[in-house]
C-alpha cells in the first residue's frame, strides 16, 4: 500500500526525510530514490522511488506526505518493515515428517517476513499431502506478531482430514485392449489391502494426465494412433475416503506403416540409413519402434561426432488407407570433440571407479555408440539407481562438448543377520553377512558371511576381498578365506560322513575382450573327515577324503548383464577348468561350463534362465575322492528335492559290520543303498519373476529346475533326469533379498519342500 499527496503550487524538494526504519539505514534507503533535494518534484519520480523501496524486500508498506515549508517542499517517505520470523510452529500435519517439512516450508527463522514464499509453501505442502493420499487436506498458515519487537511467529495449520484413495477405474470404450492391461500401464492405481504398505490408490492429477499419454503410446505400439481418451470424471464418495475415476476410450482403426523415407542433411545413402531400421513397409505400425529407430538414426550421426544431430520423424496419417508415412528430416548440426567430462552426484563412489568404465575420452570426437556403452558399463557396476550423461556445448568453443556424468548412488553395502527354517533335513537356518561391494568407493568388493543348518549340521564361513583394477592397471586380484563343515547324504538319520574343508585362493584377472575376462586362481584346501563319522570305509578310506588339494584353475567369463547386482537383462558365461595335483596328495581336474540368460518380458516381468554343466575326471591312476562329487537337491539345484538327495547310482554298503560306523550299525544299514555322488551334473533353472508389490519391492516367482548328476547317463537305471515346480516370492530388503520359495517334484514324487535362505537367486 502507498499514498502520494496532491502537491502544492512550490514544486522545489526542500528536504527528504525517512520514517519508520528501524533495521534499515536511513543513508541506505535515500540512496535508491530518484528524486533529488533542490530539484522539482515529480510525481512520476515519486512513483518510480515508491517502486524501489518496494523493490529492496524489506517494507511491506510505503506512503509518502509532502509539506510545504518555507524552504520549499518537504517529502516524508513513511515505510513499514516487514517484521523478521521468530519462529516456525506447525498444528495438525501429523502425516508429514520433520525432514519433508524441511524441504518443503520455503521460509526460515530470523529471516524477513515474505509472503510470497508463505503462498508458495502452502501449494508444495498441498502437493505432498496429495502425494500421501490426502487429497483433501485443507492446509493455510497464520502470521502472529509479537508485542513491541517487530517479530512474528508463522505457524502452519492443517486439516489433513481422511486419507482418500481411488476406488474404482472406470475405463468405458475398450474393445482392443482389456481394461486390466490398461490399468497396468498407468500409475494410478486402485487401492488395496496393501495400500497403507505400497503407497498405491493415490490421486494425482499430474500423474493421471501422464498416464493418459502413457495410454496413448501404448496403444500407438499397437497401431492405434487414433486412439483418443475423453476427460476424466472424478468423483468423491460421500464421507470423502474414495475417489471414483472414469474416462472414455474413442480406439480407432489399427493402422500399418506405410513409406519410410528421410530427408534434410543426409551424410549416408538411404538404403545405409535403412539398415536395421524396424519400420518396414506394411507392418503394424508401432510408437516404440519409431522411437527405437530415431534413437539408432541419431546414434548414427553421433558417431561422426555430431553430437547434437536432430531427428525428427514426421508422420503423416492417411485415414483413408489407413496407413502411416514416415518421413525422418534430419538436422545434423556441428561436429563436436568431447571436452571435460565430470563425475556428479557421487558422494561415496570415487570418480575414478566410474571414469575407468567409461570408453568416451576428453579430446577426442564425439561417438554416441561408445557415449552409450558408457553409460551402460556404468550402470553395469551395480552402485548406482541410475546413471545420465548430461552433455552442453562448452563455453569456451562451440566444437565441444561437455559431459557430466550424475548418478544416484544405491546401498551397496550389506549387513544381514537372519533365521528360518526349510523342510527337507535342512531344518533351522542362520545365516550372517557382513558385505560391501564398493568398499570404501573404491570399487572393492569385500565380505565376511557365516551360514548354518542344523539339519544337515552345515557350518560355512568365508572371508573375501576383489580388487577390480589393481592400481592404474586393468589387472583384477582378490582372495578368499573359508571354511565348510557339512554332513553329506544323510540314509535314515545316519550320516554318510562329516566333513571339514579348510583353504584360501587367490585370484588374478585381466580382461581379454570386450566384457570378457580371463581369470587364474590357485586354491590350496585342506579337507579332514572324522574316521568315526564314516558310514562305509570301503567307500570313504580315509586316505581317499582326507588330505591337501593344491589347484590352479582357469575361469574365462562373459558378463553383459544390465545389473550385477540385480540382473533384470542380458547375458553371462562363464568356462571353468580346475587342475588339482600341483602338489599335495589329491588329484582331478575339474570343469564346469554355465550359461545365465536375463530378458524383460512386459510389465516388470522377467524370464531367468540358468544352464550349467559340470564334470570331475582324474588325473593317472588317482581315482576322484568321493566327497568331491556331484550331489544335487536344494535351493541352489533342485528346490523340489532334499539336499544331497541325488548323485550317480545306487550303491550298496558293506555287509562287514567292521566297515560300517557305530551309528549305521544301530541303524542295520548293512546291505542298504546309498548315493556317493556322480562324475557329472547338468542343471537348468528357468523363473519368470513378476512385481507382487512394486512399490514394497516385494516379487512374486514360478519356475522349473530340471537337472541329475550322475556317471554315465546310459547306464542310469532310475529317471535319467529329475524335474520339479515351483513357486515363491522375494522380498528386496534395504539388507540384502529375502526368498522364500516353494518346490513340487514331479519325478519320483513326494512331498512338497521349503526353503528360506537371504541372498539372490542365481
Amino acid at each position: 500500500m502507498s499514498s502520494i499527496s496532491i502537491y502544492g503550487a512550490s514544486n522545489i524538494v526542500s528536504s527528504i526525510e525517512i520514517h519508520g526504519n528501524r533495521k534499515i539505514e536511513t543513508d541506505a534507503v535515500k540512496q535508491k530514490l530518484q528524486t533529488r533535494i533542490g530539484e522539482p518534484l515529480s510525481k512520476d519520480l515519486v512513483r518510480e522511488d515508491i517502486r524501489s523501496l518496494f523493490m529492496l524486500g524489506f517494507f511491506e508498506d510505503v506512503s509518502v506526505l509532502e509539506e510545504e515549508t518555507e524552504k520549499g517542499l518537504k517529502l516524508v517517505f513513511n515505510v513499514k518493515e516487514k517484521p523478521t520470523i521468530a519462529k516456525i510452529e506447525y498444528e495438525g500435519l501429523e502425516s508429514l515428517e520433520k525432514d519433508d517439512l524441511k524441504d518443503l516450508v520455503l521460509v526460515k527463522e530470523y529471516e524477513l517476513l515474505n509472503r510470497q514464499k508463505l503462498n508458495e509453501s502452502v501449494e508444495k505442502i498441498v502437493q505432498k499431502y496429495e502425494e500421501k493420499g490426502y487429497y483433501l487436506a485443507d492446509v493455510h498458515y497464520k502470521v502472529t506478531p509479537l508485542p513491541n519487537s517487530g517479530e512474528v511467529v508463522v505457524t502452519f495449520k492443517a486439516q489433513e482430514n481422511d486419507k482418500i484413495t481411488v476406488k474404482k477405474i472406470n475405463i468405458i470404450g475398450n474393445k482392443v485392449l482389456s481394461t486390466d492391461d490398461l490399468k497396468r500401464v498407468m500409475q494410478t492405481k486402485e487401492g488395496g489391502a496393501f495400500s497403507w504398505l505400497t503407497g498405491s490408490g493415490s490421486y494425482r492429477e499430474v500423474v493421471f494426465e501422464r498416464d493418459i499419454a502413457a495410454l496413448g503410446f501404448y496403444y500407438g505400439t499397437m497401431g492405434y494412433v487414433r486412439a483418443r481418451f475423453g476427460k476424466p470424471e472424478v468423483t468423491v464418495s460421500p464421507d470423502k475416503k474414495w475417489i471414483y475415476i472414469t474416462f472414455y476410450v474413442e480406439e480407432g482403426f489399427q493402422y500399418t506403416v506405410g513409406n519410410v523415407d528421410f530427408g534434410g542433411e543426409l551424410l549416408f545413402t538411404r538404403s545405409e540409413l535403412s539398415d536395421n531400421m524396424e519400420l518396414i513397409s506394411g507392418d503394424v505400425f508401432n510408437t516404440e519402434t519409431l522411437r527405437r529407430d530415431t534413437l539408432r538414426l541419431t546414434e548414427k550421426y553421433g558417431d561422426l561426432g555430431y553430437a547434437f544431430a536432430n531427428i525428427i520423424p514426421q508422420p503423416i496419417i492417411h485415414d483413408d488407407t489407413r496407413q502411416v508415412d514416415i518421413t525422418f528430416d534430419i538436422d545434423r548440426g556441428q561436429r563436436v570433440y568431447i571436452g571435460k567430462i565430470t563425475i556428479s552426484s557421487n558422494t561415496k563412489t570415487k570418480d575414478k571407479v566410474v571414469r575407468r568404465e567409461l570408453t568416451i575420452h576428453e579430446g577426442e570426437l564425439y561417438k554416441g555408440t561408445k557415449k552409450r556403452e558408457s553409460k551402460e558399463n556404468v550402470t553395469r557396476l551395480g552402485y548406482f539407481d541410475s546413471v545420465e550423461f548430461h552433455q552442453t556445448t562448452s563455453k569456451e568453443d562451440s566444437n565441444v562438448v561437455d559431459i557430466d556424468v550424475k548418478v544416484k548412488e544405491r546401498s551397496t553395502g550389506q549387513l544381514v543377520i537372519g533365521a528360518g527354517y526349510s523342510t527337507g533335513g535342512v531344518g533351522f537356518i542362520a545365516n550372517a553377512q557382513l558385505s560391501q561391494n564398493n568398499f570404501l568407493g573404491n570399487g572393492q568388493v569385500a565380505s565376511f558371511s557365516a551360514q548354518i543348518q542344523t539339519g544337515t549340521k552345515l557350518y560355512e564361513y568365508s572371508l573375501s576381498f576383489q580388487e577390480p583394477y589393481y592400481g592404474a592397471t586393468l589387472w583384477s586380484m582378490g582372495g578368499d578365506l573359508y571354511q565348510v563343515r557339512r554332513n553329506v547324504a544323510v540314509l535314515e538319520a545316519v550320516n554318510s560322513f562329516e566333513e571339514i574343508k579348510t583353504g584360501s585362493a587367490v585370484k588374478l584377472g585381466h580382461p581379454v575382450y570386450n566384457f570378457m575376462n580371463l581369470f587364474l586362481t590357485y586354491k590350496f584346501e585342506h579337507a579332514y573327515v572324522r574316521p568315526s563319522s564314516i558310514i562305509d570305509k570301503t567307500l570313504y578310506p580315509k586316505e581317499d577324503v582326507n588330505g591337501y588339494t593344491s589347484s590352479l584353475a582357469g575361469n574365462l567369463i562373459y558378463d553383459k548383464r544390465d545389473d550385477r547386482l540385480d540382473p533384470r537383462d542380458g547375458f553371462y558365461g562363464s568356462l571353468t577348468s580346475e587342475y588339482a595335483g600341483l602338489g599335495g596328495d589329491r588329484y582331478f581336474v575339474k570343469s564346469t561350463a554355465t550359461a545365465k540368460y536375463f530378458y524383460p518380458i512386459i510389465w516388470d516381468f522377467v524370464f531367468r534362465l540358468n544352464v550349467t554343466g559340470s564334470n570331475i575326471s582324474r588325473t593317472g591312476t588317482r581315482r576322484v575322492p568321493n566327497n568331491e562329487l556331484f550331489l544335487m537337491g536344494g535351493l541352489f539345484s533342485l528346490r523340489g528335492y532334499d539336499p544331497f538327495s541325488i548323485g550317480g547310482e545306487p550303491v550298496t554298503l558293506s555287509s562287514n559290520p567292521d566297515d560300517l560306523s557305530e551309528e549305521a550299525k544301530k541303524a542295520g544299514l548293512s546291505g542298504k543303498k546309498i548315493l556317493i555322488g556322480g562324475l557329472n551334473q547338468v542343471l537348468m533353472n528357468a523363473e519368470i519373476e513378476f512385481p507382487l508389490l512394486k512399490e514394497a519391492r516385494i516379487r512374486g516367482v514360478i519356475f522349473a529346475d530340471v537337472g541329475n548328476a550322475f556317471n554315465d547317463l546310459s547306464k542310469i537305471s532310475g529317471p535319467k533326469l529329475y524335474a520339479n515346480l515351483g513357486w515363491g516370492f522375494r522380498w528386496f530388503t534395504p539388507i540384502g533379498p529375502l526368498r522364500f520359495e516353494f518346490g513340487y517334484p514331479m519325478v519320483n514324487s513326494g512331498a512338497s519342500k521349503f526353503f528360506f535362505t537371504i541372498g539372490p537367486p542365481f
